[in-house]
């Protein structure tokens, strides 16, 4: 569980459940030859491209390997193209990063099935050499649920999301951990996130989980505007599926943020690879999905705690964490 600083903390503190390591590997006598397709916009998105940047820059301070990446514009037919050219290059295992992949490996994993395939934030591939990589995002979502709990004044808050959120179940309980008698509104579905969170506000949610991917600015823009008219909302979101442009201003209305640490399972997956090892945990056995899904253990989910308001409460966050935890889907 990490604290972030703000001007009124004045300080960065780390709260891990457990202490963590990688286990160390044996490093192979040649470089790994690690390819990365990465999703439109490429380093420098603020988003998953950026998180796996982060992973494979760490994951290249404790193993030899060289790195051939590409950026798709974002067709299937160039997804595949991307894919293959980097099968070309003799690239084993190959990163996809994101779920817009998920058509074109399909296709490109059956034609090379000696080459392990990794995609992140997705697990629809059946293939025994398609590594998913994906969060327990129920348990990220108990967190957000206690947080949103210890924070409202009113008693009510709400989450958007899309149709079959996975957050949902989790934020409901951890909300109803902490306070029995709250009113959780869901606020789900295909319209824009700016809508859906607009209704949360007219109903009188006071503090918001923000699940949808993409930019989160024009809601935060949203919660800045109804807490000049007087309201006091505050908002949750998710890293790295949102990235927000912060003004002085709007920051002060973010609480916290629910972090799925994508680079720190880079750097297991490239771990296991040097080790001659690959990840294929079943996450589906009658689907045929393989891949592994981290969670709270380990420290692939945090909670950044931006606001004075939450930061007060973070042991009791911290025992909630525990609990979280034990989530299963």
């Amino acid at each position: 569980m990490k604290l972030r600083g703000s001007v009124a903390i004045g300080l960065v503190t780390t709260l891990m459940l457990t202490l963590t390591t990688f286990a160390s590997s044996a490093q192979a006598a040649t470089p790994l030859r690690v390819g990365v397709a990465y999703d439109t916009g490429g380093p420098g998105d603020h988003s998953f491209d950026d998180a796996v940047v982060q992973g494979l820059t760490m994951a290249g301070k404790r193993f030899p390997m060289q790195v051939s990446a590409t950026v798709t514009i974002g067709s299937d037919a160039d997804r595949e193209m991307r894919l293959r050219s980097l099968v070309t290059k003799d690239c084993n295992p190959i990163i996809a990063v994101g779920a817009g992949y998920a058509t074109a490996l399909s296709n490109v994993a059956v034609d090379f099935p000696s080459i392990q395939f990794v995609i992140v934030n997705d697990a629809s591939i059946r293939r025994l050499n398609v590594t998913s990589l994906v969060f327990s995002e129920n348990q990220g979502g108990y967190l957000a649920g206690v947080t949103a709990a210890l924070a409202t004044r009113t008693g009510k808050i709400g989450l958007v999301g899309t149709t079959g959120s996975p957050y949902e179940g989790g934020f409901t309980a951890g909300a109803h951990y902490v306070k029995k008698d709250i009113m959780v509104n869901t606020s789900l579905g295909s319209d824009s996130a700016l809508v859906l969170t607009k209704g949360l506000i007219s109903a009188g949610a006071d503090v918001i989980f923000l699940t949808m991917p993409g930019s989160g600015s024009d809601v935060l823009k949203a919660v800045a505007s109804a807490n000049k008219g007087g309201s006091n909302i505050g908002l949750i979101f998710v890293e790295p599926d949102q990235y927000v442009t912060l003004s002085a201003s709007a920051r002060r209305f973010i609480l916290a943020s629910l972090v799925k640490r994508v680079d720190r399972a880079i750097v297991n997956v490239i771990a296991e690879s040097v080790s001659g090892r690959t990840v294929i945990d079943v996450l589906d056995a009658n689907a045929g999905i393989y891949g592994r899904r981290y969670g709270i253990q380990g420290h692939f989910i945090e909670l950044s705690l931006w606001s004075p308001l939450v930061a007060k409460y973070r042991n009791v966050i911290n025992s909630a964490a525990e609990k979280a935890s034990k989530l299963s889907l």
